[in-house]
């Protein structure tokens, strides 16, 4: 009965994962107008509000696409989309938000909305435990608001959405007169993260990269991997373990045979050069840190 419950209001639109959904639409469009080799930037929003695109086109002399949206889909459906507008012979530049590394199959609130109301197909190229996890953590409420909230009035207003995606895929309208005295108070309250702690070396996220790595090479797409931004933390310098992590998640990408370019504590900037969480960059963060970006692809593209 639950499963007939859930199922029956399979992919039927939900308010919260509209802006996800705007988003990609925007994306994904802007991507399939490009004919030529691309440069496609995939992660979740530390790419969409800290990545500057056209600076990356500038300077390599390329068309680029932000592919960045959230990272609350989770890693499995962040690849899965990412795969409807990567071509053969394109660069794919992988900041990935560092949790994902250590996926273990536990889906989120997002992942969890966003594939049942918009592409239930996808839950069945997951695995077993995914499935039942995802079946296993679905609330009453989401199932409620899966028959009742069935509108895809697109989202005009507020932070999120299309409406702030620029035409290579970046966020806008995020230099600090757009700032506002509760972000500043989100940004001032944040506490510094555990990855390090949490990360797992045999986490089934590892199989998901594997997978796609192999999908790319495939089609002889250069894939690179790079630090995520983050909001730099006196613990990520002392603590053994976050102190570990952070000096060494790009071996644990190299020791796989995959490409990993720039330092971690590179990409770590002080709270005024963020600008509603840890991950998000204001305009001038954005600039700074695609910039480091720039020199550390150099030495590959």
């Amino acid at each position: 009965m639950w499963c007939g419950l859930i199922f029956g209001e399979a992919n039927k639109p939900t308010a919260m994962s509209q802006w996800i959904f705007d988003a990609y639409e925007k994306k994904e469009k802007i991507a399939k107008k490009i004919k030529e080799r691309k440069i496609v930037i995939l992660a979740g929003s530390n790419a969409l509000f800290g990545v500057d695109s056209k600076l990356i086109a500038k300077e390599f002399g390329m068309a680029v696409v932000n592919y960045g949206v959230n990272a609350g889909v989770e890693l499995p459906y962040t690849l899965h989309a990412a795969k409807k507008v990567i071509a053969v012979g394109d660069i794919v530049i992988m900041p990935l938000e560092y949790p994902m590394y250590s996926y273990e199959g536990t889906p989120g609130v997002q992942m969890i909305d966003y594939i049942l109301s918009r592409e239930a197909a996808f839950f069945f190229k997951l695995s077993l435990r995914e499935q039942f996890y995802i079946l296993w953590h679905v609330s009453y409420k989401r199932v409620w608001d899966g028959y009742l909230n069935q509108s895809q009035e697109r989202v005009t207003s507020g932070l999120y959405g299309a409406h702030h995606i620029d035409s290579n895929g970046d966020q806008i309208e995020t230099s600090l007169k757009y700032k506002t005295p509760n972000m500043t108070a989100e940004v001032d309250a944040l506490k510094a993260n555990s990855y390090g702690a949490e990360f797992n070396a045999d986490a089934i996220g590892w199989e998901y990269l594997e997978k796609f790595v192999k999908w790319c090479e495939a089609r002889s797409v250069k894939v690179i991997f790079m630090p995520s931004t983050l909001m730099k933390k006196e613990k990520y310098f002392n603590d053994p373990k976050e102190k570990w992590f952070y000096e060494n998640i790009a071996n644990e990408v190299r020791k796989r045979g995959w490409l990993y370019v720039g330092e971690p504590y590179r990409y770590m900037y002080k709270k005024e050069m963020y600008f509603n969480t840890d991950f998000h960059l204001i305009e001038k963060g954005k600039e700074i840190r695609t910039l480091q970006m720039i020199k550390d692809l150099n030495s590959t593209l």
